[in-house]
């Protein structure tokens, strides 16, 4: 009913809002997003009448004893205020909480948020202890109580100044670790928008099971058609920003949301170019939908509907990444420019590598339209200025290489090398030290570069495919004619001694030729 739509409607507000802050790598900062308000617990049905004896008694109450004494117990952990009170409505609570209803569970923990005299209660003992008494009780909660649980419980972990007691971290890990084996019992029974608040809640407090996700992965693939536009691209940006891919799921639901472009406000085009391009997943029809999309509603002028810059700059360039030419997008995204005074440092980083890539693959057609060689020294220079060192692999590793390669070649070996290209490489040999480009170059692959799959349910045959951005960037170096080899971080740390890695590295430049004579 409408009372359905508009709770749907809130949880996808509070979901985009929650995607906002989505964007950095959330296993890296792991307080990604605010998610206490992204699940609300639905409304709940007013009864029914109750029937009294011989018919009468319609207009009963139809409140339970049971609802009174909820209530009570509320107003007084609202009330207490010494640390006496608060002791002894705490110890009250731990008595009742097990014996609570499924609804007035979750209607509890989420009070509790706004009671910090109760939630920083022994503590954390105290939520430890309450957490601790879902667990047998999953089972029982609908995938909307289940969903609001999970939410509080990753608000819980996630806060700044959260408890610190050993035994909350403890039975919080426990908690979501209980919570993915019921979820992934019965994936089929969540909403779209519960199954995405649940995932922002795994992935805010750092959970990566990979079976876990693969089955969600199947399971959003059986009924991706089911999703709205939006909560599909949600979706989508929550697996990527996990470093996550399911192939299939990927191309069903470019499938589906090049159907409905027409659907897709700018934010969402951004989040799932920026979904695929990060994955590396080729979509020729999704992007050629999107670029038209985005062309068409630029020009027609009663829609009222404008794009920044900036997010034209990010739309090409995830469509030079899947390696995607739509020209009446690009030439749009240079048009724009011409209007603004300034854009962010960021964009221009990622205009300096559209420009490379057209300059590199689509020459004639770019010839046209580029931008006069001035601005593309002054983008130079700024990419030089603010892409310094984009950690993309463990320091230690990265020296440890190097040292390698200098016992294997003559040369002058050198670490986080700027090409001629002004792109980075992790290591590079060159033959006079003063050079701009080597006669060797290494990259490595590390978890910062590379995107798991989902495919497998093995974590132990997960493919690792190199991320769009890397991508884009290792294929321009190839582009101009570069010898590139790429070691994969997992694999040097398992070679024991300095005999085992010379041998590794000088079996990887074999494959350049002769770079070793």
């Amino acid at each position: 009913g409408p009372g359905g739509r508009r709770k749907a409607k809130t949880d996808d507000d509070a979901l985009q809002d929650m995607m906002m802050r989505l964007q950095g790598n959330v296993v890296q900062t792991k307080e990604a997003l605010s998610m206490a308000a992204a699940a609300p617990p639905p409304p709940r049905p007013p009864p029914g009448p109750r029937m009294g004896g011989m018919g009468m008694g319609l207009d009963e109450d139809p409140r339970t004893r049971s609802d009174y004494e909820f209530d009570s117990l509320v107003s007084r952990m609202q009330a207490a205020a010494s640390p006496d009170d608060v002791d002894n409505i705490g110890r009250e609570v731990l008595i009742r909480f097990p014996t609570l209803e499924p609804q007035k569970v979750v209607d509890m923990m989420s009070k509790l948020n706004s009671l910090p005299a109760l939630h920083g209660h022994q503590n954390g003992d105290f939520l430890a202890e309450l957490v601790r008494t879902t667990l047998p009780r999953m089972k029982e909660f609908t995938s909307s109580q289940f969903t609001s649980l999970t939410s509080t419980v990753a608000a819980w972990t996630r806060k700044p100044d959260r408890p610190r007691s050993s035994r909350f971290q403890e039975v919080s890990k426990g908690f979501f670790a209980a919570a993915s084996q019921d979820m992934g019992s019965r994936l089929m029974t969540f909403a779209p928008h519960e199954l995405n608040c649940c995932l922002a809640a795994f992935v805010s407090v750092g959970f990566s099971d990979h079976r876990f996700f693969a089955s969600v992965g199947r399971a959003a693939l059986a009924r991706h058609s089911s999703f709205a536009p939006v909560q599909l691209t949600a979706l989508l940006a929550i697996l990527s920003e996990m470093r996550l891919m399911h192939t299939d799921l990927f191309n069903a639901a470019g499938a589906f949301l090049s159907a409905r472009a027409r659907e897709l406000r700018p934010v969402d085009m951004i989040r799932v170019l920026r979904s695929f391009s990060k994955c590396g997943v080729q979509h020729p029809v999704l992007c050629k939908c999107v670029g038209d999309e985005v062309v068409n509603r630029s020009r027609d002028k009663s829609l009222g509907v404008s794009f920044k810059a900036e997010e034209l700059i990010e739309i090409c360039w995830a469509m030079c990444v899947l390696q995607q030419y739509h020209e009446a997008c690009f030439r749009l995204m240079f048009k724009s420019l011409e209007k603004v005074p300034t854009i962010t440092s960021d964009s221009l980083l990622l205009l300096y590598e559209l420009h490379m890539a057209l300059d590199a693959e689509h020459k004639e057609a770019y010839d046209r339209y580029k931008p006069e060689q001035f601005l593309v020294d002054a983008l130079e220079d700024h990419y030089k200025d603010n892409r310094k060192d984009e950690r993309r692999c463990s320091e230690k590793i990265r020296g440890d290489v190097a040292g390698v390669l200098k016992s294997l070649v003559e040369g002058s070996v050198h670490v986080n090398h700027r090409t001629s290209l002004s792109l980075l490489v992790d290591v590079v040999a060159l033959r006079k030290r003063s050079s701009s480009d080597g006669f060797i170059h290494v990259d490595l692959d590390s978890t910062v570069t590379t995107v798991r799959s989902l495919d497998q349910d093995d974590p132990a045959q997960a493919a690792l495919v190199v991320e769009g951005a890397v991508s884009l960037r290792r294929r321009l170096l190839a582009k101009t004619g570069l010898r590139l080899v790429t070691v994969r971080e997992s694999e040097w740390r398992e070679l024991d001694d300095s005999k085992d890695k010379r041998r590794y590295l000088r079996q990887l430049l074999s494959s350049l030729g002769d770079v070793l004579q």
